[in-house]
Formats: structure tokens, sequence, C-alpha cells
């Protein structure tokens, strides 16, 4: 199982050039059990039901929102916006590949988006405000395009939580807090509830799960420790022979079947305010 592609190239795939190698990533992390189980409770959460309209904002190669489409058929639609030109074109050829007439792509800054209020009736975003400078401009636009009574489902990690079974603790500590560096708003998971109800959404709700992995290629696939350990020494914060040291600790362990990285997400679900005296 190959590695991931550099984390902080999700805040513009275009500009690195490799957005092949973004997309194959996503794809790897897709085909994951504990990733499918957790998107199926992010679509229950926006209520899918034949004729709604549903977005996906940061929706990469479109799966999710092609999936979308197929819960609100017939007559609904679903619509991805990404602020990658290269992503968009790629969803747009695989809902095409797939013959999926009910659903739209746009390029657009999900921290503005090109929707009138209240246009859609539920918003969703998965691993993507960890990309996001400023997630909380991203969770007021998806308040804002949802129809009053409509579902907004944010689902996030926390980098801050990323723990390493593995060698010294202390450079474990250090490689984490690395990892965490990657991505520009590396917290936002523990921050979700908040967010929501700084947007004015009711009815704010929080649901955490902590993926374990004790497997070595997948745990390089979905934390990168190679590629962090590189970050840490980069910073000065390990010199480069405690940091092989530690790389040859997290091969040895995965060898020995001893391996244990983990880290928590956190999937909060809130609803666009009614006007008063509209019932629910």
């Amino acid at each position: 199982m190959p590695g991931p592609p550099e984390f902080r190239g999700f805040s513009d795939v275009d500009r690195t050039g490799r957005a092949d190698a973004y997309a194959a990533y996503l794809d790897d992390v897709r085909g994951l059990e504990a990733i499918g189980e957790w998107k199926k409770r992010s679509f229950a959460a926006l209520e899918p039901r034949p004729g709604t309209v549903l977005l996906d904002i940061g929706c990469g190669t479109g799966e999710d929102v092609r999936a979308l489409a197929r819960l609100v058929a017939p007559g609904g639609r679903a619509i991805g916006v990404d602020a990658s030109d290269a992503m968009v074109a790629e969803a747009r050829r695989r809902a095409a590949a797939a013959d999926v007439a009910a659903v739209e792509f746009h390029r657009a800054d999900v921290q503005a988006l090109d929707l009138p209020d209240g246009a859609v009736d539920g918003a969703r975003a998965e691993r993507v405000l960890q990309h996001v400078e400023r997630p909380e401009l991203a969770i007021a636009e998806m308040a804002r395009v949802v129809r009053p009574g409509g579902a907004v489902v944010a689902a996030e990690p926390d980098w801050g939580t990323l723990v390493a079974d593995v060698g010294d603790p202390a450079v474990a500590d250090e490689v984490a807090a690395a990892a965490a560096r990657r991505v520009r708003s590396a917290l936002v998971g523990r921050t979700l509830r908040r967010r929501l109800l700084e947007a004015g959404l009711v009815d704010v709700s929080v649901v955490a799960r902590t993926l374990v992995i004790t497997d070595g290629a997948r745990a390089a696939m979905l934390f990168d420790l190679e590629g962090a350990a590189a970050r840490a020494t980069d910073d000065g914060r390990l010199d480069q022979g405690a940091a092989a040291a530690w790389l040859d600790a997290l091969t040895g362990a995965d060898g020995a079947d001893r391996l244990l990285v983990a880290m928590t997400a956190f999937m909060a679900v809130g609803r666009v305010r009614r006007s008063p005296g509209t019932a629910w």
C-alpha cells in the first residue's frame, strides 16, 4: 500500500501538479472499512430522501456526491464543490463514466460558496476543514446555503490526538506534533461543536471515533509517519539519529505485530434554525 502525497498539498492540489496522486490517495482511504462506515454515518445525518438536494464541499473525485445522488433518487440532486479544477474535472469524468445524471460539480472556494441562501436541503464536509485556513467561514457558508430545518454535517480528524506506541515516547510525541503541523487547521475536529453553534446552528450533537491502526502499511498511508519524522528534523525538533532510530523501531514493531497508531475524529451535526413560530 503506497504512502500518501504531501498532506499540505490538499490545501492547493492544483499547485502541486500531482492531482492524480491525490486522487489515488482518496481512493485508497475510501477503501478502508472504518472510513466507509464513517461516511455512511455522515450521509444518514443529512436525512436523504427522494427529491432532496444535498451539497458536499471539498468533494474531491466526487465519489461521495454520486453516493448521495443515489440516496436522493428519484427527483433529487447532489452538488459537489472543490477548490481544485483538476479534482472537479476528475469528478465530472467519473460521473459521466458511471452514467450518473443527477449530479453537478463546481470549482469554488468552500469559504465563499457561489450559491444562494437556502439553496440546498443539507450540506456536509468530511476531512476538508483541516485543510482550510479559516474553517469557521466554510461552516458559516454551509449554514447559509442550507434551508431552514436542514442539516449541516462536519466530520474531521483531530491531529492533536495522534499517538503511536513506538520507541521513545518523547520522540513519538515530536513525530505526532510534526504530523499536525502539515495541515492548516490540525485541531479543527475538537472545535466542531463550538463552531457549528457560533454559526447559529441549533440541536448540535457530536460523536467521536478513534481509529486504531495496527498495520504498518495502513499507518503509512493514513498518517505518513516517515514524512512526519522528516518534518520534525527539518523543524529542528529531532536530530536525524533520533528520527532514524524511531523509524527503525516503527518497522520493528510492525514486524513483531506490536504496532499501535491511533487518532480520534469528530462528527458534528446541527440544524439551520427555523423562523420563530415555524414547526420543525
